[in-house]
């Protein structure tokens, strides 16, 4: 089985980033909308695989990275795999952000993340968990 690591990158606004696929063959759900991440290489810890996709997807280098959210499994061409969510809060600047992957990168509002925007299954189908982590996040710091 095949481990994938997936960031639900959130700042104090409440808003989280999400990277747009692109377009190139081979690519499943070209154009939707997604969190930045990749596989975990083998020996790999998903915290240090997140780390490094962050930084070769962005050129971000997240100082503290959450533990799992929740995870789901995709069936795809591609053997059986396992993509964990884990949350990093972006205390940097975000100007300092290069998208090195994907058509483009963009914060949403929860309340923007609805069925007229594509989003990839993974993530539309655990809105709940996202909706629910941010409040949790959000009502401690009040």
């Amino acid at each position: 089985m095949n481990h994938a690591v997936k960031a639900l990158i959130y700042r104090d606004d409440t808003r989280i980033l999400l990277q747009q696929r692109d377009y190139n063959p081979g690519i499943v759900f070209q154009g939707y909308w997604t969190f930045f991440g990749g596989q975990v290489e083998t020996g790999e810890s998903l915290k240090d695989a997140l780390k490094r996709e962050l930084l070769e997807e962005l050129e971000y280098s997240p100082g503290n990275v959450g533990e799992e959210l929740f995870q789901w499994e995709w069936r795809g061409d591609n053997p059986f795999c396992c993509n964990h969510c884990l949350p990093v809060l972006m205390k940097a600047d975000e100007n300092t952000l290069v998208l090195k992957e994907g058509l483009a990168m963009k914060w949403f509002l929860f309340e923007e993340l609805h069925e007229e925007l594509p989003l990839v299954p993974g993530v539309y189908e655990n809105l709940g968990k996202i909706k629910e982590f941010l409040d949790r996040t959000f009502s401690e710091k009040t």
